[in-house]
């Protein structure tokens, strides 16, 4: 209704936060989804950095001891950190408190270098003899997803960029309703949009800019809100014009919205509209 049109208020406009929020709904979504898990699961690869997950920086550095220990299972190799390493099962023996255990293990060894039964020299670290390495080679493989710089490079930065763009898109929103000019906009067609919680539809709407050029344009509508059952009832009243604000300097930035997206209070109210 052209009723509508007229009560939008003068510019400037109080906007409603729900519009701005709601615009781009799925960048707000997978955004702060991205920067909220990548920081959890970062803090949780922080805090693990210390345990049994990363105990081969704690043998490098010592104080370590040495035994002689023997090979008692090579796995096949595989290759990562440019090189080919076995996975190598192997036991020594061990002195501690005036006893002598024999103790077990695995790392691994480059490939080619040991073989099944080989008498190898382990290192011990002293404070817990519970650590211990064959001597030039890794307690485990090297896995980039277990260092928090991994995530927060992987989701958490990523996820704020998007972010970025989402308060970018809100913005230049708010700009258009809060200064835009009003125009009467004419429903071309509403699809609903599928695989999406909450219920949206798409509208594709025209309408006449202030230089009475025909522009065009589409956006997603929540179809429970007050304009998405407006237009649920466009193909029962397809010539029903409803309100698009649109950026004088850039009108293919635009807006359909109700009168009932803005609070009371903006610009000085038009002397000639009826009060009620």
């Amino acid at each position: 209704m052209r009723y509508e049109v007229r009560s939008i208020p003068p510019a400037p406009r109080v906007v409603r936060m729900r519009p701005l929020l709601a615009h781009r709904w799925p960048l707000l979504f997978v955004g702060g989804a991205m920067v909220v898990l990548g920081n959890l699961i970062a803090w949780a690869m922080f805090l693990q950095s210390g345990a049994v997950l990363d105990q081969g920086p704690r043998l490098r550095r010592g104080p370590t001891g040495s035994a002689t220990g023997e090979i008692t299972e090579l796995l096949p190799a595989r290759h990562f950190d440019g090189a080919d390493w076995c996975w190598t099962h192997y036991r020594f023996p061990w002195r501690k408190d005036g006893q002598t255990m024999t103790l077990h293990g695995m790392c691994f060894v480059p490939a080619g270098t040991h073989a099944l039964g080989d008498g190898v020299t382990v290192d011990v670290l002293l404070a817990d003899d519970n650590v211990h390495c064959i001597r030039g080679g890794k307690l485990r493989q090297e896995r980039r997803w277990l260092y928090a710089r991994f995530w927060l490079g992987a989701m958490a930065v990523p996820g704020a960029l998007i972010l970025l763009v989402w308060a970018a898109g809100l913005f230049q929103l708010r700009r258009v309703l809060v200064h835009g000019d009003v125009s009467v906009g004419t429903v071309l067609t509403v699809t609903p949009v599928p695989w999406i919680l909450p219920e949206m539809l798409s509208v594709r709407y025209e309408f006449r800019d202030h230089h009475a050029r025909l522009r065009k344009n589409r956006h997603w509508v929540r179809a429970r809100g007050a304009l998405g059952r407006r237009l649920l009832q466009h193909g029962r009243r397809p010539d029903e014009a409803l309100p698009v604000l649109h950026d004088r300097r850039v009108p293919n930035w635009n807006r359909m919205l109700l009168p009932e997206d803005f609070l009371a209070g903006g610009g000085d109210p038009d002397p000639h509209l009826p009060t009620t």
